[in-house]
Protein backbone atom coordinates (compact mmCIF):
# COMPACT_ATOMS: atom_id res chain seq x y z
CA UNK A 1 0.00 0.00 0.00
CA UNK A 2 3.03 2.32 -0.19
CA UNK A 3 2.58 5.15 -2.66
CA UNK A 4 4.98 5.38 -5.59
CA UNK A 5 6.00 9.05 -5.83
CA UNK A 6 6.22 10.71 -9.22
CA UNK A 7 9.74 12.19 -9.33
CA UNK A 8 10.72 15.14 -11.52
CA UNK A 9 13.54 17.64 -11.99
CA UNK A 10 12.89 21.38 -11.99
CA UNK A 11 14.79 23.96 -14.03
CA UNK A 12 14.14 27.72 -13.65
CA UNK A 13 12.34 29.34 -16.60
CA UNK A 14 14.77 30.45 -19.30
CA UNK A 15 15.07 34.19 -19.76
CA UNK A 16 12.99 34.81 -16.66
CA UNK A 17 15.34 34.24 -13.74
CA UNK A 18 14.29 36.13 -10.64
CA UNK A 19 12.82 39.59 -10.28
CA UNK A 20 9.26 38.26 -10.31
CA UNK A 21 6.28 40.19 -9.05
CA UNK A 22 4.31 37.03 -8.33
CA UNK A 23 4.67 33.24 -8.59
CA UNK A 24 1.53 31.10 -8.75
CA UNK A 25 1.14 27.33 -8.80
CA UNK A 26 -1.83 25.99 -10.78
CA UNK A 27 -2.99 22.37 -10.82
CA UNK A 28 -5.80 20.62 -12.70
CA UNK A 29 -7.15 17.29 -11.47
CA UNK A 30 -9.57 14.79 -12.97
CA UNK A 31 -10.95 11.37 -12.06
CA UNK A 32 -13.27 9.46 -14.40
CA UNK A 33 -16.68 8.16 -13.43
CA UNK A 34 -16.46 4.95 -11.45
CA UNK A 35 -15.51 4.03 -7.91
CA UNK A 36 -12.61 5.53 -5.99
CA UNK A 37 -11.81 6.85 -2.52
CA UNK A 38 -10.69 10.38 -1.76
CA UNK A 39 -6.90 10.41 -1.73
CA UNK A 40 -4.17 12.56 -0.20
CA UNK A 41 -1.92 14.44 -2.64
CA UNK A 42 1.14 16.62 -1.97
CA UNK A 43 3.67 18.37 -4.23
CA UNK A 44 7.30 18.88 -3.14
CA UNK A 45 10.39 20.64 -4.50
CA UNK A 46 13.77 20.36 -2.83
CA UNK A 47 12.06 19.02 0.28
CA UNK A 48 9.70 22.02 0.41
CA UNK A 49 5.94 21.47 0.36
CA UNK A 50 4.30 23.52 -2.40
CA UNK A 51 0.81 22.04 -2.30
CA UNK A 52 -1.19 19.73 -0.01
CA UNK A 53 -4.77 18.58 -0.36
CA UNK A 54 -7.11 15.68 -1.10
CA UNK A 55 -8.91 14.52 -4.21
CA UNK A 56 -12.64 14.33 -4.93
CA UNK A 57 -14.51 11.03 -5.06
CA UNK A 58 -16.26 10.31 -8.36
CA UNK A 59 -19.72 8.80 -8.62
CA UNK A 60 -20.67 5.86 -10.88
CA UNK A 61 -21.92 8.15 -13.65
CA UNK A 62 -20.16 11.46 -13.06
CA UNK A 63 -16.47 12.25 -13.51
CA UNK A 64 -14.88 14.98 -11.39
CA UNK A 65 -12.64 17.82 -12.56
CA UNK A 66 -11.21 20.60 -10.39
CA UNK A 67 -8.66 23.39 -10.48
CA UNK A 68 -6.54 24.76 -7.60
CA UNK A 69 -4.10 27.66 -7.27
CA UNK A 70 -1.53 28.63 -4.63
CA UNK A 71 0.31 31.95 -4.42
CA UNK A 72 3.94 30.91 -3.82
CA UNK A 73 5.53 34.35 -4.11
CA UNK A 74 7.00 34.06 -0.61
CA UNK A 75 8.86 30.97 -1.87
CA UNK A 76 10.29 32.66 -5.00
CA UNK A 77 13.94 32.10 -3.98
CA UNK A 78 13.27 28.36 -4.22
CA UNK A 79 12.69 28.63 -7.97
CA UNK A 80 15.95 30.36 -8.88
CA UNK A 81 18.00 27.16 -9.10
CA UNK A 82 17.56 23.65 -10.47
CA UNK A 83 16.55 20.91 -8.04
CA UNK A 84 14.58 17.70 -7.66
CA UNK A 85 10.98 17.29 -6.56
CA UNK A 86 8.16 14.80 -6.46
CA UNK A 87 4.41 14.48 -6.23
CA UNK A 88 2.94 11.92 -3.83
CA UNK A 89 -0.62 10.88 -4.67
CA UNK A 90 -1.72 7.90 -2.61
CA UNK A 91 -4.09 6.29 -5.11
CA UNK A 92 -4.63 2.55 -5.54
CA UNK A 93 -6.57 1.08 -8.46
CA UNK A 94 -8.19 -2.34 -8.20
CA UNK A 95 -11.15 -4.15 -9.79
CA UNK A 96 -13.46 -2.48 -7.26
CA UNK A 97 -11.80 0.95 -6.89
CA UNK A 98 -11.26 1.39 -10.59
CA UNK A 99 -10.78 5.13 -11.24
CA UNK A 100 -7.28 6.50 -11.89
CA UNK A 101 -6.52 10.13 -11.02
CA UNK A 102 -4.78 12.48 -13.46
CA UNK A 103 -3.08 15.74 -12.50
CA UNK A 104 -1.29 18.46 -14.46
CA UNK A 105 0.72 21.14 -12.61
CA UNK A 106 2.45 24.32 -13.75
CA UNK A 107 4.16 27.33 -12.21
CA UNK A 108 3.36 30.79 -13.58
CA UNK A 109 5.96 33.54 -13.15
CA UNK A 110 4.66 37.11 -13.43
CA UNK A 111 7.27 39.79 -14.22
CA UNK A 112 7.48 42.78 -11.93
CA UNK A 113 6.12 46.10 -13.20
CA UNK A 114 5.26 49.57 -11.95
CA UNK A 115 2.14 48.33 -10.16
CA UNK A 116 3.62 45.05 -8.94
CA UNK A 117 7.25 45.55 -7.85
CA UNK A 118 9.66 42.72 -7.20
CA UNK A 119 8.14 40.77 -4.33
CA UNK A 120 9.86 40.68 -0.95
CA UNK A 121 10.22 36.91 -0.93
CA UNK A 122 12.01 34.99 1.78
CA UNK A 123 15.78 34.84 1.32
CA UNK A 124 15.86 31.16 2.25
CA UNK A 125 13.22 28.45 2.57
CA UNK A 126 14.18 25.44 4.70
CA UNK A 127 12.47 22.06 4.60
CA UNK A 128 11.74 20.14 7.76
CA UNK A 129 11.26 17.00 5.64
CA UNK A 130 14.25 14.63 5.73
CA UNK A 131 13.64 13.49 2.15
CA UNK A 132 15.65 15.69 -0.29
CA UNK A 133 12.72 15.61 -2.70
CA UNK A 134 10.17 15.99 0.13
CA UNK A 135 7.46 13.94 1.80
CA UNK A 136 4.85 14.32 4.54
CA UNK A 137 5.66 12.89 7.98
CA UNK A 138 3.14 10.76 9.94
CA UNK A 139 2.85 11.58 13.66
CA UNK A 140 1.05 8.96 15.73
CA UNK A 141 1.25 10.38 19.25
CA UNK A 142 1.43 13.76 21.00
CA UNK A 143 5.15 13.29 21.68
CA UNK A 144 6.10 12.26 18.14
CA UNK A 145 7.64 15.12 16.16
CA UNK A 146 8.74 16.29 12.74
CA UNK A 147 12.20 17.67 13.50
CA UNK A 148 15.25 18.90 11.65
CA UNK A 149 18.54 20.40 12.80
CA UNK A 150 19.50 23.49 10.77
CA UNK A 151 22.27 26.08 10.73
CA UNK A 152 21.25 29.55 9.56
CA UNK A 153 22.98 32.64 8.14
CA UNK A 154 24.29 34.96 10.86
CA UNK A 155 22.00 37.83 9.79
CA UNK A 156 18.45 36.44 10.06
CA UNK A 157 16.03 39.27 10.87
CA UNK A 158 12.62 37.54 10.55
CA UNK A 159 11.48 33.91 10.54
CA UNK A 160 8.15 32.14 9.91
CA UNK A 161 7.07 28.50 9.92
CA UNK A 162 4.25 27.41 7.59
CA UNK A 163 2.59 24.29 9.04
CA UNK A 164 -0.01 21.83 7.72
CA UNK A 165 -1.34 19.03 9.95
CA UNK A 166 -3.72 16.72 8.08
CA UNK A 167 -5.78 14.26 10.12
CA UNK A 168 -5.81 10.66 8.92
CA UNK A 169 -7.01 7.15 9.90
CA UNK A 170 -8.15 7.07 13.55
CA UNK A 171 -7.72 10.86 13.75
CA UNK A 172 -9.53 11.72 10.50
CA UNK A 173 -12.71 12.84 12.26
CA UNK A 174 -11.01 13.91 15.48
CA UNK A 175 -13.75 16.44 16.28
CA UNK A 176 -16.16 13.49 16.78
CA UNK A 177 -13.82 11.60 19.16
CA UNK A 178 -14.33 11.24 22.91
CA UNK A 179 -12.08 10.34 25.82
CA UNK A 180 -11.63 6.58 26.15
CA UNK A 181 -13.76 6.50 29.29
CA UNK A 182 -16.79 7.61 27.24
CA UNK A 183 -16.21 5.47 24.14
CA UNK A 184 -18.53 2.55 24.87
CA UNK A 185 -21.21 4.85 26.31
CA UNK A 186 -21.48 6.82 23.06
CA UNK A 187 -20.61 4.22 20.39
CA UNK A 188 -24.26 3.71 19.35
CA UNK A 189 -24.44 7.32 18.14
CA UNK A 190 -21.71 6.94 15.51
CA UNK A 191 -22.75 6.65 11.89
CA UNK A 192 -20.86 3.39 11.79
CA UNK A 193 -20.02 1.76 15.11
CA UNK A 194 -16.53 0.70 14.10
CA UNK A 195 -15.64 4.33 13.36
CA UNK A 196 -16.25 5.52 16.92
CA UNK A 197 -12.93 6.94 18.15
CA UNK A 198 -11.30 7.79 21.44
CA UNK A 199 -8.41 10.12 22.25
CA UNK A 200 -10.63 13.10 23.06
CA UNK A 201 -11.87 15.83 20.73
CA UNK A 202 -8.92 18.25 20.88
CA UNK A 203 -6.04 18.43 18.40
CA UNK A 204 -3.51 21.24 17.99
CA UNK A 205 -0.01 22.09 16.74
CA UNK A 206 3.00 22.98 18.85
CA UNK A 207 6.28 24.37 17.45
CA UNK A 208 9.50 23.89 19.39
CA UNK A 209 12.97 25.38 18.99
CA UNK A 210 15.75 23.31 20.56
CA UNK A 211 13.09 21.50 22.56
CA UNK A 212 11.55 24.66 24.01
CA UNK A 213 7.97 25.73 23.08
CA UNK A 214 8.12 28.53 20.52
CA UNK A 215 4.58 28.81 19.12
CA UNK A 216 1.11 27.28 18.72
CA UNK A 217 -1.26 26.78 15.82
CA UNK A 218 -4.81 25.43 15.46
CA UNK A 219 -5.74 22.34 13.44
CA UNK A 220 -8.40 23.09 10.86
CA UNK A 221 -11.16 20.41 10.71
CA UNK A 222 -10.72 19.59 7.03
CA UNK A 223 -13.39 17.15 5.86
CA UNK A 224 -12.59 15.01 2.83
CA UNK A 225 -15.19 14.10 0.21
CA UNK A 226 -15.56 10.65 1.77
CA UNK A 227 -15.99 12.16 5.22
CA UNK A 228 -19.07 11.69 7.44
CA UNK A 229 -21.43 10.95 4.50
CA UNK A 230 -20.00 11.19 0.96
CA UNK A 231 -23.14 12.63 -0.64
CA UNK A 232 -22.80 15.72 1.57
CA UNK A 233 -19.98 16.93 -0.69
CA UNK A 234 -21.64 16.60 -4.10
CA UNK A 235 -21.26 18.93 -5.86
CA UNK A 236 -19.42 21.16 -3.33
CA UNK A 237 -16.46 19.84 -1.29
CA UNK A 238 -15.82 21.11 2.22
CA UNK A 239 -13.76 24.24 2.92
CA UNK A 240 -10.12 23.86 1.72
CA UNK A 241 -10.65 20.12 1.13
CA UNK A 242 -8.78 20.16 -2.18
CA UNK A 243 -6.27 22.88 -1.22
CA UNK A 244 -5.11 23.10 2.40
CA UNK A 245 -3.86 26.51 3.54
CA UNK A 246 -1.03 26.32 6.10
CA UNK A 247 -0.97 28.25 9.35
CA UNK A 248 1.98 30.64 9.68
CA UNK A 249 3.74 30.69 13.06
CA UNK A 250 5.77 33.87 13.62
CA UNK A 251 9.21 32.90 15.00
CA UNK A 252 10.78 36.35 14.55
CA UNK A 253 11.45 36.83 18.30
CA UNK A 254 13.94 33.94 18.02
CA UNK A 255 16.00 35.56 15.23
CA UNK A 256 18.81 36.49 17.63
CA UNK A 257 19.10 32.86 18.71
CA UNK A 258 19.20 31.63 15.11
CA UNK A 259 22.02 34.11 14.34
CA UNK A 260 24.54 32.55 16.73
CA UNK A 261 26.06 30.28 14.07
CA UNK A 262 25.16 27.09 15.92
CA UNK A 263 22.81 24.36 14.67
CA UNK A 264 19.24 24.57 16.00
CA UNK A 265 16.49 21.95 15.99
CA UNK A 266 13.06 23.04 14.74
CA UNK A 267 10.27 20.62 15.64
CA UNK A 268 6.51 20.26 15.16
CA UNK A 269 4.23 18.16 17.37
CA UNK A 270 0.48 17.51 17.37
CA UNK A 271 -0.98 17.52 20.90
CA UNK A 272 -3.84 15.03 21.01
CA UNK A 273 -2.62 12.97 18.03
CA UNK A 274 -3.91 9.42 18.27
CA UNK A 275 -2.89 7.75 14.96
CA UNK A 276 -2.28 9.75 12.93
CA UNK A 277 -1.51 13.15 11.39
CA UNK A 278 0.38 13.87 8.16
CA UNK A 279 2.55 16.92 8.85
CA UNK A 280 4.45 19.27 6.52
CA UNK A 281 6.35 22.41 7.51
CA UNK A 282 8.48 25.01 5.70
CA UNK A 283 10.69 27.57 7.46
CA UNK A 284 11.04 30.97 5.77
CA UNK A 285 13.80 33.38 6.83
CA UNK A 286 14.48 36.99 5.84
CA UNK A 287 17.95 38.51 6.22
CA UNK A 288 19.34 41.95 7.04
CA UNK A 289 21.53 42.42 3.97
CA UNK A 290 23.25 45.47 5.45
CA UNK A 291 24.90 43.38 8.17
CA UNK A 292 26.86 40.15 7.97
CA UNK A 293 26.14 39.24 11.58
CA UNK A 294 23.39 40.17 13.99
CA UNK A 295 23.03 39.52 17.69
CA UNK A 296 20.08 39.28 20.03
CA UNK A 297 18.24 37.33 22.67
CA UNK A 298 14.87 36.23 23.97
CA UNK A 299 13.62 38.76 26.50
CA UNK A 300 10.47 36.90 27.50
CA UNK A 301 8.80 33.59 26.66
CA UNK A 302 5.80 32.74 28.82
CA UNK A 303 5.03 29.70 26.63
CA UNK A 304 8.28 28.03 27.70
CA UNK A 305 7.73 28.75 31.38
CA UNK A 306 4.07 27.88 31.80
CA UNK A 307 2.71 24.32 32.07
CA UNK A 308 0.74 22.96 29.09
CA UNK A 309 -2.81 24.27 28.95
CA UNK A 310 -5.29 21.98 30.66
CA UNK A 311 -8.22 20.50 28.78
CA UNK A 312 -11.39 20.86 30.84
CA UNK A 313 -13.76 17.95 30.16
CA UNK A 314 -17.23 17.93 31.72
CA UNK A 315 -20.11 15.52 31.16
CA UNK A 316 -23.70 15.01 32.19
CA UNK A 317 -24.00 11.53 30.66
CA UNK A 318 -26.52 9.19 32.24
CA UNK A 319 -28.62 6.22 31.21
CA UNK A 320 -31.78 7.42 29.49
CA UNK A 321 -35.24 5.92 29.50
CA UNK A 322 -34.53 3.83 26.37
CA UNK A 323 -31.28 2.34 27.68
CA UNK A 324 -28.61 4.41 25.92
CA UNK A 325 -26.41 7.10 27.48
CA UNK A 326 -27.78 10.62 27.12
CA UNK A 327 -26.45 14.03 28.08
CA UNK A 328 -23.58 16.34 27.18
CA UNK A 329 -19.81 15.98 26.84
CA UNK A 330 -17.95 19.31 26.70
CA UNK A 331 -14.25 19.88 26.09
CA UNK A 332 -12.80 23.38 26.54
CA UNK A 333 -9.35 24.91 26.48
CA UNK A 334 -7.83 28.40 26.50
CA UNK A 335 -4.17 29.03 25.69
CA UNK A 336 -2.17 32.26 25.64
CA UNK A 337 1.44 33.36 25.57
CA UNK A 338 3.73 36.34 25.07
CA UNK A 339 7.14 36.05 23.44
CA UNK A 340 9.51 39.04 23.16
CA UNK A 341 12.79 38.98 21.25
CA UNK A 342 15.48 41.64 20.86
CA UNK A 343 17.71 41.94 17.81
CA UNK A 344 20.56 44.37 17.09
CA UNK A 345 20.34 45.19 13.37
CA UNK A 346 21.96 47.61 10.91
CA UNK A 347 18.98 49.92 11.44
CA UNK A 348 18.97 49.85 15.22
CA UNK A 349 17.70 47.60 18.01
CA UNK A 350 14.41 45.93 17.07
CA UNK A 351 12.13 44.39 19.69
CA UNK A 352 9.48 41.95 18.39
CA UNK A 353 6.52 41.03 20.60
CA UNK A 354 4.18 38.16 19.73
CA UNK A 355 0.93 37.85 21.70
CA UNK A 356 -1.25 34.80 21.11
CA UNK A 357 -4.56 33.81 22.60
CA UNK A 358 -6.51 30.76 21.42
CA UNK A 359 -9.75 29.13 22.44
CA UNK A 360 -11.11 25.66 21.70
CA UNK A 361 -14.60 24.45 22.52
CA UNK A 362 -16.13 21.11 21.49
CA UNK A 363 -19.62 20.53 22.88
CA UNK A 364 -21.30 17.19 22.14
CA UNK A 365 -24.91 16.34 22.95
CA UNK A 366 -26.42 12.83 22.89
CA UNK A 367 -30.17 12.09 22.90
CA UNK A 368 -32.17 8.88 22.42
CA UNK A 369 -35.78 9.98 21.67
CA UNK A 370 -36.88 6.40 20.90
CA UNK A 371 -35.58 2.87 21.30
CA UNK A 372 -33.82 2.72 17.93
CA UNK A 373 -33.22 6.42 17.34
CA UNK A 374 -29.97 8.23 18.20
CA UNK A 375 -29.43 11.99 17.86
CA UNK A 376 -25.96 13.53 18.25
CA UNK A 377 -24.83 17.12 17.75
CA UNK A 378 -21.31 18.53 17.83
CA UNK A 379 -20.91 22.28 18.20
CA UNK A 380 -17.23 23.24 17.92
CA UNK A 381 -15.40 26.54 17.70
CA UNK A 382 -11.69 27.26 17.35
CA UNK A 383 -10.58 30.87 17.60
CA UNK A 384 -7.35 32.79 17.95
CA UNK A 385 -6.03 36.30 18.23
CA UNK A 386 -2.43 36.98 17.21
CA UNK A 387 -0.78 40.37 17.62
CA UNK A 388 2.78 41.05 16.47
CA UNK A 389 4.42 44.40 17.21
CA UNK A 390 7.91 45.60 16.30
CA UNK A 391 9.64 48.65 17.74
CA UNK A 392 13.00 50.17 16.80
CA UNK A 393 15.06 51.87 19.47
CA UNK A 394 11.92 52.14 21.57
CA UNK A 395 9.69 53.66 18.87
CA UNK A 396 6.84 51.82 17.05
CA UNK A 397 7.98 50.35 13.74
CA UNK A 398 5.27 48.06 12.36
CA UNK A 399 3.06 45.09 13.19
CA UNK A 400 -0.13 43.23 12.47
CA UNK A 401 -3.14 41.74 14.21
CA UNK A 402 -4.73 38.51 13.02
CA UNK A 403 -8.05 37.10 14.17
CA UNK A 404 -9.26 33.71 13.02
CA UNK A 405 -12.48 31.78 13.71
CA UNK A 406 -13.18 28.22 12.53
CA UNK A 407 -16.67 27.04 13.57
CA UNK A 408 -17.97 23.53 12.92
CA UNK A 409 -21.42 22.07 13.54
CA UNK A 410 -22.47 18.46 12.93
CA UNK A 411 -25.88 16.92 13.54
CA UNK A 412 -26.72 13.23 13.05
CA UNK A 413 -30.26 11.91 13.49
CA UNK A 414 -29.93 8.14 13.07
CA UNK A 415 -32.61 5.45 13.16
CA UNK A 416 -31.58 1.80 13.17
CA UNK A 417 -33.72 -0.29 10.83
CA UNK A 418 -32.16 -3.77 11.30
CA UNK A 419 -30.37 -5.69 14.03
CA UNK A 420 -27.12 -4.92 12.26
CA UNK A 421 -25.69 -1.58 11.12
CA UNK A 422 -28.38 -0.60 8.58
CA UNK A 423 -30.04 2.72 9.39
CA UNK A 424 -31.57 5.88 8.03
CA UNK A 425 -29.81 9.11 8.88
CA UNK A 426 -30.33 12.83 8.44
CA UNK A 427 -26.85 14.34 8.50
CA UNK A 428 -26.29 18.12 8.56
CA UNK A 429 -23.04 20.06 8.66
CA UNK A 430 -22.00 23.70 8.87
CA UNK A 431 -18.41 24.75 8.43
CA UNK A 432 -16.77 28.16 8.50
CA UNK A 433 -13.46 29.95 8.22
CA UNK A 434 -12.85 33.66 8.84
CA UNK A 435 -9.61 35.65 8.97
CA UNK A 436 -9.28 39.39 9.63
CA UNK A 437 -5.92 41.13 9.29
CA UNK A 438 -4.95 44.65 10.37
CA UNK A 439 -1.45 45.69 9.35
CA UNK A 440 0.12 48.82 10.83
CA UNK A 441 3.18 50.99 10.40
CA UNK A 442 4.55 53.76 12.60
CA UNK A 443 1.73 56.05 11.42
CA UNK A 444 -1.17 53.67 12.01
CA UNK A 445 -3.24 51.27 9.91
CA UNK A 446 -1.57 50.55 6.58
CA UNK A 447 -3.60 47.58 5.30
CA UNK A 448 -6.64 45.56 6.27
CA UNK A 449 -8.24 42.46 4.77
CA UNK A 450 -11.05 40.06 5.59
CA UNK A 451 -11.76 36.57 4.24
CA UNK A 452 -14.95 34.72 5.15
CA UNK A 453 -16.12 31.26 4.02
CA UNK A 454 -19.31 29.51 5.10
CA UNK A 455 -20.70 26.16 3.97
CA UNK A 456 -23.90 24.39 4.96
CA UNK A 457 -24.92 20.98 3.66
CA UNK A 458 -27.32 18.20 4.62
CA UNK A 459 -28.32 14.82 3.28
CA UNK A 460 -30.99 12.23 4.05
CA UNK A 461 -29.75 8.70 3.44
CA UNK A 462 -32.14 5.75 3.60
CA UNK A 463 -31.86 1.99 3.57
CA UNK A 464 -28.25 0.85 3.94
CA UNK A 465 -25.22 1.85 5.87
CA UNK A 466 -23.87 4.97 4.16
CA UNK A 467 -21.28 3.64 1.68
CA UNK A 468 -17.72 4.87 1.36
CA UNK A 469 -16.76 5.53 -1.34
CA UNK A 470 -19.76 6.46 -3.48
CA UNK A 471 -21.10 3.42 -5.30
CA UNK A 472 -24.30 1.93 -6.72
CA UNK A 473 -25.89 0.92 -3.40
CA UNK A 474 -29.68 0.96 -3.67
CA UNK A 475 -30.54 3.72 -1.22
CA UNK A 476 -32.06 7.14 -1.77
CA UNK A 477 -30.21 10.31 -0.78
CA UNK A 478 -31.47 13.88 -0.83
CA UNK A 479 -28.76 16.55 -0.59
CA UNK A 480 -29.11 20.30 -0.10
CA UNK A 481 -26.31 22.80 0.37
CA UNK A 482 -25.18 26.42 0.21
CA UNK A 483 -21.77 28.08 0.24
CA UNK A 484 -20.65 31.70 0.47
CA UNK A 485 -17.14 33.11 0.04
CA UNK A 486 -16.13 36.77 0.37
CA UNK A 487 -12.88 38.71 0.46
CA UNK A 488 -12.33 42.46 0.78
CA UNK A 489 -9.26 44.56 1.50
CA UNK A 490 -7.99 48.13 1.53
CA UNK A 491 -6.47 47.77 -1.96
CA UNK A 492 -10.04 47.81 -3.27
CA UNK A 493 -10.28 44.07 -3.81
CA UNK A 494 -13.79 42.64 -3.57
CA UNK A 495 -14.69 39.02 -4.28
CA UNK A 496 -18.02 37.33 -3.54
CA UNK A 497 -19.37 34.00 -4.74
CA UNK A 498 -22.55 32.19 -3.67
CA UNK A 499 -23.47 28.60 -4.53
CA UNK A 500 -26.57 26.50 -3.91
CA UNK A 501 -27.19 22.82 -4.61
CA UNK A 502 -29.98 20.28 -4.40
CA UNK A 503 -29.91 16.54 -5.01
CA UNK A 504 -26.26 16.75 -6.04
CA UNK A 505 -26.80 19.37 -8.74
CA UNK A 506 -25.80 23.01 -8.75
CA UNK A 507 -29.02 25.04 -8.52
CA UNK A 508 -27.74 28.54 -7.79
CA UNK A 509 -24.61 30.53 -8.64
CA UNK A 510 -23.72 34.21 -8.39
CA UNK A 511 -20.47 36.19 -8.52
CA UNK A 512 -19.68 39.75 -7.54
CA UNK A 513 -22.97 40.46 -5.82
CA UNK A 514 -22.36 43.42 -3.51
CA UNK A 515 -19.02 44.38 -5.10
CA UNK A 516 -18.60 47.59 -7.14
CA UNK A 517 -20.43 47.22 -10.46
CA UNK A 518 -21.45 43.75 -9.20
CA UNK A 519 -18.14 42.36 -10.50
CA UNK A 520 -15.39 40.49 -8.64
CA UNK A 521 -12.03 42.26 -8.64
CA UNK A 522 -8.76 41.23 -6.99
CA UNK A 523 -5.79 43.58 -6.89
CA UNK A 524 -2.60 41.74 -7.88
CA UNK A 525 -1.07 42.63 -4.51
CA UNK A 526 -3.91 40.96 -2.61
CA UNK A 527 -3.50 37.35 -1.48
CA UNK A 528 -6.67 35.70 -0.11
CA UNK A 529 -4.84 32.35 -0.01
CA UNK A 530 -1.86 33.63 1.98
CA UNK A 531 -1.67 31.90 5.38
CA UNK A 532 -2.27 35.25 7.08
CA UNK A 533 -3.70 37.35 4.21
CA UNK A 534 -0.37 39.20 4.08
CA UNK A 535 -0.26 41.38 0.93
CA UNK A 536 2.61 41.61 -1.50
Amino acid sequence: MDARPYAFDFTPPRGCRGGWGKVVLEADFSVPAGRQFDRTVALWLGGINLYFGTTIEPSPDVAQHWHVERDLTDYASLFTHAQAGQMILNNWVSPTTNSPIVVSVQLKFYPADAHLPVAGAADHVYALSSDPRGEQTPLDTPNASLSRKLTFPRNVERAYLDVIAQSQAHDERWYTCVDKAYLEQTRAYSLEGFEACDGGSFRGVEVLLDGQPAGLAPVYPWIFTGGIAPHLWLPTPGIQTVNFIPFRVDLTPFAGLLDDGKPHTVSVRVPGADHFFNVAANLLVYQDHQSRQLGGRIVRNTLARQPPATLIVRDTLHTGSHGASEGTLNTDQTQSYVIVGRLHTSRGTIDTTVRYRGGFHNHQTFRQPAAKRYVETIDQSTSLSLTVERSRDGHPLDGYTLRQDDPLYLSVDKSVVTKGQDFTALVAMRQGHRIDRQQTNAHGTAYHASLQENLSTRVQADGKTIPDPLDRSDFAHHEQGTEQVSFVDSFGSCYRTDLASSDERLTGFSQGKGCPDQVNHLDSRSRPDSPSLAPL
